[in-house]
């Protein structure tokens, strides 16, 4: 007589590992979101902003009189909407190049050299330029919403955009995109899976496991963001202001030059205390998230 199948056999599908890094990159990418919002839109309206840097304090206080304390939210739905698909697409793309660069950068008859930070500096360049093709649109139309005053539906928002402009005005800014994503996907998958890697066995990791992810996705968020601010200035411009912006009508390089010939270091660099605070922890909490999550579902997989 057959044997009847157990409870892990009628109940439960093992996850496959594109699964697995799906969900947890959506999960990571949700939590990190909600958690930087706030502090994205009041960076975001100050960073478009050509004239002279207003104080913080003031950009809350006039976006608080104008919109109340939930207005700091505004463009979250956009945020979400392309943060988890993005977000989802990174920590699933990111084994796949891993694996393709570790091959390519093997030396004849020896081993692919997976744990080098050169393979995962390499393989989240391609992961970010991979992810940005597919989803810049949704950040596109995050931003625009974020800086809008008032009442703003992300359909309305869609539709007019794509009246003025087709669906070029959808991809403002994509140059510049491209050009900074891969390497803030280098200097952060790098950084973190290299300090990952080399602190596993440290006490204090093992111990405290959340902690040193989210220190570790810190340390990597706050380099990848120093080194490619500028050209996240010239992005937001081009997709905030669209054609009202001569930036909008240059090549990423030209754009980057003349940001810094009109306005120097500061205009290039305008919003970058607050992005130091924000944009690293928002790595740490998705890179944290993401692997916490994996391993839970990972370790769930071995147990059925």
């Amino acid at each position: 007589m057959a044997e009847e199948p157990g409870p892990s056999t009628t109940r439960y599908r093992k996850l496959t590992e594109a699964q697995i890094t799906s969900i947890s990159g959506a999960v990571s990418g949700f939590t990190a979101t909600v958690a930087k919002q706030p502090v994205q839109r009041l960076k975001w309206i100050r960073q478009v902003d050509a004239g002279p840097a207003v104080p913080y304090n003031q950009v809350l206080q006039r976006q608080l009189a104008a919109d109340g304390f939930f207005g700091l939210f505004r463009g979250s739905t956009a945020a979400i909407a392309r943060n988890v698909p993005h977000s989802a697409l990174v920590y699933s793309f990111f084994p796949f190049f891993e694996r393709l660069v570790a091959q390519q950068l093997a030396t004849p008859g020896g081993e692919p050299p997976k744990g080098s930070f050169a393979t995962r500096f390499w393989a989240g360049y391609a992961t970010l330029f991979a992810a940005t093709l597919f989803t810049h649109p949704l950040d596109t139309l995050r931003v625009r919403i974020s800086v809008t005053q008032g009442e703003a539906r992300v359909v309305d928002v869609a539709s007019k955009m794509y009246a003025q402009g087709g669906i070029r005005a959808l991809y403002g800014g994509f140059g510049a995109t491209l050009v900074g994503a891969g390497p803030r996907g280098a200097i952060g998958f790098g950084v973190f899976e290299t300090l990952k890697q080399s602190g596993k066995d440290a006490e204090l990791v093992r111990r405290h496991p959340a902690s040193a992810k989210f220190i570790f996705g810190y340390l990597a968020g706050f380099l990848a963001e120093f080194f490619i601010y500028p050209l996240d200035t010239v992005r937001r411009r081009q997709q905030a202001l669209g054609d009202s912006t001569p930036l909008n009508r240059m090549n990423p390089v030209r754009a980057l030059g003349k940001l810094f010939a009109q306005e120097g270091i500061v205009g290039a660099y305008k919003g970058l205390s607050l992005n130091l605070i924000k944009n690293p922890m928002g790595t740490a909490v998705s890179f944290a998230v993401n692997d916490l999550v994996k391993d839970r579902l990972t370790r769930r997989q071995k147990d059925r």
